[in-house]
């Protein structure tokens, strides 16, 4: 017995001692210098993850309060030289209980409202993964780690394993081999160049990989086709147009299988081929894919018919791999040039266009890699990729927040979702009218503010009309809604507004606690004033 009563006395007097103390205060600023430093170069969310909100600055925050507490037990009794003193450290217990009913019970999230169309749904910096079994008719939700790092999940749902939560990341290229060999699904990786820029992409043929066989650069439209088709696209027929058989692979002009081309009384051009017994029909200025009686296409059909008409206007790129066609309206001809020696010219505006990697074996995709998420002007430009890589039956795969990931082995199926945490209002904000302000000079926005009304069902009170803007926030229901951000909705510059919502039950106690620090510290320079004109006299 007497062991454990001086155990405690010395724990008790190293817990209250002033050493115990200013390290833990140390200790507790320098996390506080860090964590400003990375939220300066990180952001707030990340800051968050990382110190604010982590167990080792929780465990700082304990031994504070721990402190604060034995300070105050090894003075009692009370003494009437220490009220101040009592008082300080008070305020300091209620600051630290607040803090901790805000840390569980409170909300930092957003809302997005558009012109018109009430919201009541938050969205709170938590995320989840949404699994869902379509055939079991059964939806998952599984809370991700609160981390700033790359976390194993070690779970597994339904045989699907989810492996690796990844909190910031970027997609990177990688080439992945192909399990069956087939040259048509042939990738490529491009730079598109002149004096005054560089820009990089890449296309593919291969279903399975992350890029499409087509983009858009400006005005230039570009097309990525297969190999066969290159000598097709630059021969000289009168009808202008190529005609693709998927089957064989083979292409050809009508004129090479005298396939007659013909007109309807308005002027469209239509051909009828008879394959294998049936009776196909194009409209190939429209489309290059047959139509049936009802003029719905039949994307079953086997052949596919391209009019060249339809690409000479407009700037038109197609790629073959290995080489590329255009139409040069100087010439009034097709060129096709190779790449394989080096860039080719373009005509237009002084481009050029290298090929970087071409692959007929490995495919394309964006896989996730971690990295510090980088802020500019309170947007994030690096880093705003969150994924999961998930393993189904041998395979793996990465579920990212920019899309579903659907998982499908020809039986089963499993769609996978990266969401935020959501919570519903019990009243819903429309957006009136949303204004901004630019810099002359720059053009750029100055400041932004939401005009909304506010309706809420469980009174009688009706519409209630408020105005956003910076220091003037929306205060209802012990929620704050401050004006964050905007986004596009639309041309003609229509822009949704972003709110940030905030619900903070600590707050009393915030305000009582700073209150009797304040109090406490006048009381105690009071009482020791006065000890001090009692010396001296």
């Amino acid at each position: 017995m007497n062991k454990i009563k001086d155990l405690y006395s010395r724990l008790e007097k190293l817990l209250s001692s002033m050493k115990f103390a200013v390290c833990i205060i140390s200790l507790f600023t320098l996390a506080l210098i860090y964590g400003t430093f990375m939220e300066s170069f990180h952001g707030a969310e990340y800051a968050n993850r990382l110190v604010y909100k982590s167990w080792w600055f929780m465990f700082i925050e304990l031994c504070m309060f721990i402190s604060i507490l034995m300070a105050v037990v090894v003075r009692l009794p009370p003494k009437k030289r220490l009220y101040g003193f009592y008082t300080i450290h008070a305020g300091l217990i209620v600051l630290f209980i607040g803090s901790l009913f805000t840390y569980t019970n409170g909300i930092d999230g957003s809302i997005q409202i558009i012109p018109n169309t009430p919201s009541s749904k938050i969205f709170i910096n938590r995320d989840y993964a949404k699994i869902t079994f379509p055939q079991l008719n059964k939806v998952y939700r599984l809370k991700l780690p609160y981390t700033a790092s790359p976390e194993d999940l070690d779970t597994e749902i339904n045989g699907l394993e989810l492996q690796t939560y990844l909190p910031y990341a970027e997609n990177a290229l990688e080439w992945v081999e192909r399990k069956n060999f087939n040259p048509a699904l042939h990738s490529s990786h491009y730079q598109l160049f002149n004096a005054n820029m560089s820009q990089e992409f890449t296309l593919s043929l291969d279903p399975n990989s992350d890029f499409k066989s087509s983009t858009k650069m400006g005005l230039l439209s570009i097309h990525y086709m297969p190999v066969i088709l290159e000598n097709c696209m630059t021969k000289e027929s009168q009808s202008n147009l190529v005609i693709w058989n998927l089957e064989t692979g083979d292409c050809f002009t009508p004129e090479e299988k005298n396939i007659e081309v013909k007109k309807t009384p308005k002027d469209s051009r239509f051909l009828v081929i008879d394959y294998q017994g049936k009776i196909l029909k194009f409209f190939p200025d429209f489309s290059p894919v047959a139509v049936k009686d009802d003029l719905t296409k039949d994307p079953n059909s086997p052949f596919r018919i391209l009019s060249r008409n339809v690409f000479e206007d407009k700037p038109n790129l197609f790629l073959f791999g290995e080489s590329l066609a255009y139409y040069q309206k100087r010439k009034n001809k097709w060129v096709l040039k190779s790449l394989k020696e080096g860039p080719a010219s373009l005509p237009w505006m002084g481009f050029s266009l290298r090929l970087l990697k071409h692959d007929i074996e490995k495919y394309p995709v964006q896989l996730p890699k971690y990295v510090k998420p980088v802020m500019d002007n309170n947007e994030i430009i690096k880093g705003a990729v969150t994924a999961i890589k998930v393993n189904y039956q041998g395979q793996e795969f990465w579920a990212r927040n920019d899309g579903p990931l659907e998982i499908t082995n020809g039986q089963d199926s499993i769609r996978i979702e990266i969401v935020p945490e959501e919570k519903k209002l019990p009243y819903q904000i429309t957006l009136d009218r949303f204004v901004m302000n630019k810099d002359p000079g720059t053009n750029n926005p100055a400041s932004y503010e939401s005009y909304v009304h506010l309706l809420d069902g469980r009174n009688t009170e009706g519409i209630k009309k408020h105005h956003i803007y910076m220091n003037n926030p929306l205060k209802y229901d012990d929620f704050t809604f401050y004006q964050s951000s905007y986004f596009p909705i639309g041309p003609n510059e229509q822009y949704g507004s972003v709110l940030s919502v905030n619900y903070d039950p600590g707050r009393a106690f915030k305000y009582l606690g700073s209150l009797l620090i304040v109090l406490g510290s006048i009381w105690h320079f009071l009482l020791n004033r006065r000890k001090k004109v009692k010396k001296h006299a």
